[in-house]
């Protein structure tokens, strides 16, 4: 099983750099889906040289989901041009009339939306589109949306830059037709894997002593992460150690890395800061040497968060100033409004009051840009209680407003309304 998954990993790396191909369909349940879905996220954060755009919304309504394209598009646009600006390059225009257009067909209004991306950003990178829907129910809807990614007649010339994933139903309908039309320029894989058959593969990989040691050390690491997100802390770490060690043996610096930040992350969820700062300082270190961004950004956010629990105010200020900037320069929003928060907080617990409401106003208004409500409602939060501990009422009652604005969260139990009870939050 998990040579299916490194086949399928393999598969997915080699289209994309391959010239010849620019469609990949796969079939496959939603389950199954999930998991290609998962590892283009994931080259994503570890491939500086391309850009991927990736989108896993539903598609019960084609119209809708392209809609949503649209929006997270712009959205990723904006974050992009500032940093372009920040570089004194050129910006990339915005998105043409015609793709708003809802009187003209999807399949044009697709076409004219990656032609525009194809032409307008930075070189020479390749642009990897990974429409991915979960579920796909608008089956017909779909299929007339990717129509010009289809390569019927012919790969066009406009297509040259880009590398287009795409997904089918199941039962299959894209693919027969392909076949039918004996239409050799489109790829089709059938992903035949779900959640369950994933962890099952990666237990039997790991503990498989005939495997290659390469696959059964990575079926670790990730035994690892399963055993963090089920709180099974010393599990985890010893999985982590165990993997860091054979990497060490065999010189894989990226890996090492990973290893270490994903220790750190482990030791810092079960509370045991100043260890979890030091492996975030030896992640750091080889994550500099390689220059690694994603290591780097979740490096110095882990090792800025641990410095706040310890009190280390300056440190953690210089961590997660950092982390704000590396998040920037990966294009994660998200990421970027966590670390800024904790920045405020870092100042704030320094006196930098100032400083500190900067840092939240333009955090929450990040948040709130990329549809983000609950990273701007925890800001505004904390932006609220230090305004009522300051006597700041009217700018807390506008503040409240603009909380409000947003709606409750669906995580959310009813908050203390006094100001003690919202002090009381800032600090944490």
């Amino acid at each position: 099983m998990f040579r299916a998954i490194e086949t399928l990993q393999r598969s997915l790396r080699e289209f994309i750099e391959q010239p010849d191909y620019p469609t990949l369909i796969l079939g496959g349940t939603d389950a199954a889906l999930m998991l290609p879905t998962r590892m283009l996220s994931s080259f994503d954060a570890q491939d500086d040289a391309n850009y991927y755009l990736c989108f896993p919304q539903p598609c019960t309504e084609a119209g809708a989901y392209f809609a949503e394209m649209l929006a997270t598009l712009e959205q990723q646009l904006e974050a992009l041009n500032a940093e372009l600006s920040a570089q004194k390059a050129e910006p990339v225009p915005p998105l043409p009339p015609v793709v708003h257009d809802t009187r003209q067909p999807l399949a044009r209004r697709l076409e004219t939306l990656v032609c525009h991306f194809g032409e307008h950003l930075p070189e020479p990178s390749l642009i990897v589109w990974g429409l991915l829907p979960s579920p796909l129910t608008d089956v017909a809807g779909y299929r007339a949306l990717v129509e010009p990614l289809l390569a019927t007649t012919a790969v066009q010339p406009w297509m040259e830059r880009h590398r287009f994933v795409l997904r089918d139903a199941a039962p299959p309908v894209i693919g027969p037709e392909l076949q039918r039309a004996k239409n050799d320029r489109v790829l089709v894989i059938d992903v035949a894997l779900d959640n369950r058959q994933v962890l099952s593969g990666l237990v039997q990989a790991a503990s498989d002593p005939s495997a290659p040691k390469d696959e059964r050390v990575l079926a670790l690491v990730q035994l690892g992460a399963v055993d963090q997100a089920f709180r099974r802390y010393p599990e985890a770490f010893e999985k982590y150690g165990v993997a860091f060690n054979y990497y060490a043996e065999t010189g894989n610096k990226p890996m090492q890395a990973v290893c270490l930040t994903n220790a750190g992350h482990a030791l810092a969820q079960a509370g045991q800061w100043e260890r979890a700062l030091t492996l975030y300082r030896q992640s750091l270190a080889i994550s500099v040497e390689i220059q690694s961004l994603p290591t780097m950004q979740a490096g110095t956010y882990g090792a800025g968060s641990c410095c706040l629990e310890l009190r280390r105010w300056a440190e953690a200020e210089g961590y997660l100033h950092y982390a704000n900037e590396l998040a920037g320069k990966l294009y994660d929003p998200y990421a970027k409004c966590e670390a800024m928060e904790k920045l405020g907080l870092a100042r704030l617990a320094q006196g930098k009051v100032d400083a500190c409401m900067d840092i939240w106003v333009k955090g929450k208004e990040l948040a709130k840009q990329f549809g983000h409500d609950q990273g701007a409602r925890s800001i505004l939060d904390r932006m609220i209680a230090l305004c009522r501990a300051a006597r700041l009422d009217a700018r807390a009652d506008a503040l409240e407003r603009e909380r409000q604005a947003l709606g409750p969260s669906p995580f959310e139990v009813a908050p203390s309304s006094t100001p003690a009870g919202a002090a009381a939050r800032v600090a944490r």
